[in-house]
């Protein structure tokens, strides 16, 4: 199953595991409720979202838990 959506430009399959990887440990170790952050991209702003509660229906949302790898001690 493709986790990523298309693009030329893409992250290989390790970088997009390491990033969900990363947000997972996050969300376990620094997030209380909910972050919401921004950057600028080439696209302009960027914004993300990242909650315990989805926004509007959980079924709409993408599961990446397969792309979770543990961390390395």
């Amino acid at each position: 199953m493709e986790l990523r959506m298309s693009n030329k430009n893409k992250m290989t399959d390790a970088q997009f595991s390491l990033m969900i990887s990363l947000i997972s440990q996050y969300t376990e170790s620094e997030m209380d409720q909910f972050e919401l952050w921004k950057f600028k991209s080439k696209f302009g702003e960027t914004f993300v979202n990242i909650s315990l509660s989805p926004l509007g229906d959980g079924s709409a949302y993408t599961d990446v838990s397969n792309a979770i790898k543990p961390n390395p001690k």
